[in-house]
């Protein structure tokens, strides 16, 4: 029986899904072969929203099959990205599995139309959600499109409870749908949560924080729809009881000013501005971490919270977020709580619950290492299995 052979489409290197491919190459039960359409990422790039140079270090490229469709130029990653010779390289490969990743970008349009063509198999990952408001008008002119499209895949990997409530709207079946999980860094992350206590001590011995005050941290650009001062509100609610917390807004972005004159109003708490931190020094501010919280208006699927409970982080999170459910990353009173998006006051609450219950705190945690785990197995090995089976 010979070996099936997986073609991976993609815009370009991701940090956290190419460590997943170097991953599924290991395993050596299938080729894989990655396509990319530009070197950004690999080769160093202004971005706007980090307002700095940026270029990833783990990327892992020496671990799997790899190609660069227009000869190692680095074009951006928007709707117009494409590849010419794509076709050429696939019918020169002849995968039995494509690998697709959304539709929005011409790049994937032509990998669809060349599965569909040939008959090739076609998987299919995307983060989209429905849970924050969207425009009506243009949800209606696209429904029949993406119907169509999604009519042609073969399998769906999909990435949580509100990617697949996404997809049924769509009239997929859930026999198509195969869980996946996005992934992180595992090799990092492993190595990161073996030495927690460490680069907890080290982390708070650079900030002069004392270990019987309360930290958190939330990871994203500085942008409006992140909601980032939701945080610092709350945190102004919080010091009524004349405790002092500590807060790291990793990232950066045009709100950076404007979130750095609301949190001078604390009476004695402090938010840390730490800026963008290369995904390598991550763990370290996850394990000094108390609590993890994400108050985006927009966040289809976080990997900074994939990130956080694989360090056994316990989440508060918007409802308007894409990351909880029965089987996410993030499971309501299991591991972390939701909160109304925008109510201030209620994330204070949860807040407070989990700051006032050291117990509950610690049950969390080790209850999102235990779901990180699983989910990074899954992601890493597991979807490989599941998809060869399908051959």
């Amino acid at each position: 029986m010979s070996t099936p052979r997986i073609a991976i489409v993609i815009s370009h290197p991701i940090q956290h899904f190419c460590p997943q491919y170097a991953s599924l190459a290991g395993l050596g039960i299938a080729h894989i072969k990655v396509f990319f359409a530009s070197a950004l990422g690999y080769k160093k790039y202004f971005d706007p929203g980090f307002g700095r140079q940026v270029r990833w270090g783990n990327l892992y490229l020496d671990k799997f099959d790899h190609e660069f469709l227009n000869d190692e130029a680095a074009p951006r990653p928007d709707k117009n990205i494409d590849a010419g010779n794509l076709e050429a390289k696939l019918n020169e490969y002849s995968p039995d599995i494509v690998i697709l990743y959304g539709y929005y970008q011409k790049l994937q349009r032509r990998a669809h139309r060349w599965a569909s063509r040939t008959g090739v198999k076609m998987a299919y990952i995307s983060d989209s959600e429905k849970r924050h408001k969207r425009n009506g008008i243009w949800e209606t002119i696209k429904y029949p499109f993406i119907y169509r499209y999604f009519s042609r895949i073969d399998f769906f990997l999909t990435v949580g409870d509100a990617n697949e409530d996404f997809y049924k709207s769509y009239g997929v079946s859930r026999k198509k749908m195969i869980s996946m999980h996005f992934p992180i860094d595992k090799r990092l992350y492993e190595k990161a949560f073996r030495e927690k206590q460490l680069l907890n001590a080290a982390i708070r011995a650079k900030y002069d924080i004392p270990e019987n005050e309360a930290v958190f941290s939330v990871v994203g650009k500085l942008v409006d729809w992140k909601s980032q001062q939701d945080i610092i509100n709350a945190i102004k609610l919080l010091e009524s009881d004349g405790k002092r917390y500590h807060l790291f807004l990793i990232g950066s972005g045009p709100m950076e000013q404007t979130w750095k004159e609301l949190s001078a109003s604390l009476a004695n708490s402090k938010v840390y501005f730490a800026g963008f931190i290369d995904p390598t020094d991550l763990p370290s501010y996850y394990a000094a971490s108390d609590i993890y919280i994400h108050p985006a208006r927009v966040e289809p699927h976080s990997l900074s919270i994939s990130e956080a409970i694989y360090m056994g982080c316990p989440v508060i999170l918007s409802d308007t977020c894409g990351s909880y459910g029965k089987s996410d990353d993030v499971q309501p009173c299991r591991n972390g709580f939701v909160y109304s998006y925008g109510d201030v006051r209620e994330l204070a609450d949860k807040i407070n619950i989990l700051i006032n219950d050291p117990a509950l705190r610690n049950s969390f945690g080790k209850k999102s290492h235990e779901l990180a785990m699983e989910y990074q197995h899954r992601s890493h090995e597991g979807i490989l299995y599941d998809l060869i089976q399908t051959k």
